[in-house]
């Protein structure tokens, strides 16, 4: 089974909360302490949308793509 990990918002990835601008504190209870956890229900949802989001679309622009519009912009200008 695929673990769906992302950063830990709580602790901004660091494993553990900063207290009184000291720079290490009590371990991230939402982690516990390792900086990464399990994506939620809501989480999973929204990376599942913006993944089929993504899928559909337009496919990525090739530099020779961007060239040869680039090219016949100019020549319309001449025009």
């Amino acid at each position: 089974m695929v673990k769906h990990e992302i950063e830990c918002p709580t602790c901004d990835g660091e494993g553990y909360i900063r207290a009184d601008g000291l720079p290490f504190g009590p371990d991230c209870e939402a982690c516990e302490g390792t900086g990464w956890r399990e994506m939620n229900a809501d989480e999973l949802a929204a990376a599942a949308e913006r993944q089929a989001e993504d899928a559909a679309s337009e496919p990525p622009v090739t530099m020779n793509e961007m060239h040869r519009a680039a090219w016949d912009q100019k020549q319309e200008l001449r025009r």
